[in-house]
């Protein structure tokens, strides 16, 4: 029995945050925290292709296009 009253009040406890904004705002801030942790992989991905990408850029030789 205890259990279930440790549950009730645990999600009293949670009820009663979820009123308070600032509780919200602490939300926002843990998700979005959260998306750039997992996130920093890919954006360092990203940062070799561009690195890669302007280097082959900087060595080609640029073609002058004529439509005629």
């Amino acid at each position: 029995m205890a259990d279930i009253s440790f549950l009730h009040s645990v999600i009293d406890w949670i009820q009663a945050r979820m009123k308070e904004r600032t509780s919200w705002d602490g939300l926002t801030i843990i998700l979005i925290s959260i998306l750039i942790i997992m996130a920093s992989p890919l954006v360092k991905i990203a940062a070799w292709v561009g690195l890669a990408y302007g280097v082959w850029t900087l060595w080609k030789k640029e073609k002058k296009w004529v439509p005629w």
